[in-house]
């Protein structure tokens, strides 16, 4: 059994909770400990989610005491402090992404995993939604042909009412980019996993990013503060292989899909049902064949077991925390580790050295 801490339960979007769903999904883990700089709001959680025998802790430290790994759901410029220190007392670790403010700092974090031996893992957690997975598969087979390009755009809504208030992610000390790195990071995560076995990785990017909403009310009063990291990305990219890659990161107005066009066909995902995909089949050497029609994942690609929800979201923070768990259980690899975070982290930097300098940025690195 894993002793399992939850460090972070939010005061907006929450994270935690998602986190905490997926343990419980999980035989082999057991939540012992939550931690949140209000020890009010980490008791809360353990009686919202009915966590038996868990202690609401006064600090960090007092949780590190009482687990073998945690769950790291705090703003993003502490993501390495904390992970550094967890991994100082022998704990596993699974960050929420993206890993860090940028990827100097979370280079530090991958020297401590790796001298550490632990689990260490990064929560891009969109590569368990069954479309992803199907789409992955449609690809690799060649059902799709010659891939030509891919566009996503990923986002919320929420924060597209200026009435919401300065929060942490608007502000560039603790979170580094805004919607470039929030959603960017699970974007460049998809496209990279999608097409790197048939096109290769990329290497150009360009971005131009830009601030909306100015101005918010500070959280605690004392009037009104700037926004200082971006509202909207708009970034493309160039594969290998020549295969192009588009994407809006949006937390002014968005909706989810991801899109891809080949010599075969085009496949397009819907974030609106996680489990289907529209496709649209067409000769290689002539036309499309016909209207595009809804097929759905194939269920043996994700009910693995009977823990598997059938619930958006759900589902994919379930694959990601049953592979942590798995990892630290049985030594099976993730696809995520803190390689993976630094890589992605290496992306975004290059993203805003783009938006500022308004070229493309040569990548470098795989």
């Amino acid at each position: 059994m894993v002793r399992v801490g939850i460090v972070g339960v939010g005061n907006t979007i929450g994270i935690a909770g998602n986190h905490i769903d997926g343990y419980l999904r999980v035989p082999e883990a057991k939540i012992t400990a939550v931690y949140d700089i209000i020890r009010e709001r980490a008791a809360g959680y353990i009686e919202k989610f009915g966590l038996e025998g868990a202690r609401a802790c006064e600090s960090f430290e007092e949780l590190l005491d009482l687990v073998d790994a945690v769950s790291i759901c705090t703003p993003n410029a502490s993501h390495i402090e904390l992970t550094v220190q967890a991994l100082k007392a022998g704990k596993h670790v699974l960050c929420e992404k993206p890993f860090g403010v940028d990827a100097a700092e979370c280079q530090k974090a991958l020297n401590y995993a790796e001298m550490s031996g632990n689990v260490c893992m990064i929560g891009l957690c969109y590569r368990g939604i069954p479309g992803y997975m199907y789409l992955k598969k449609l690809i690799d087979d060649g059902s799709l042909g010659k891939i030509f390009y891919i566009r996503q755009s990923l986002g919320g809504n929420r924060i597209a009412n200026p009435q919401v208030k300065l929060e942490w992610r608007m502000q560039k000390e603790l979170s580094g980019p805004g919607a470039m790195a929030d959603f960017g990071s699970h974007m460049l995560d998809i496209g990279d996993m999608l097409i790197r076995d048939t096109a290769g990785p990329i290497t150009e990017v360009q971005c131009m990013s830009g601030i909306m909403v100015e101005e918010r009310d500070r959280v605690h009063g004392n009037g009104r503060g700037s926004v200082d990291n971006d509202d909207v990305a708009m970034f493309s990219a160039r594969t290998r292989d020549g295969v192009l890659l588009s994407y809006t990161a949006s937390r002014i107005g968005s909706r989810h899909t991801v899109e891809v066009y080949g010599s075969g066909g085009n496949a397009v995902f819907d974030g609106a049902d996680h489990f289907s995909l529209q496709i649209q089949k067409k000769d290689p050497e002539g036309g499309y064949l016909g209207a595009p029609e809804c097929v759905k994942v194939p269920e043996e690609m994700y009910l693995i077991n009977e823990n598997v929800p059938r619930t958006p979201f759900a589902i994919n923070f379930y694959f990601e925390i049953k592979q942590f768990i798995d990892a630290i259980e049985k030594g099976t690899p993730v696809d995520t580790d803190f390689q993976r975070g630094v890589y992605i982290q290496k992306l975004i930097d290059a993203l805003q050295e783009s938006s500022d300098c308004g070229c493309s940025v040569p990548i470098d690195f795989e």
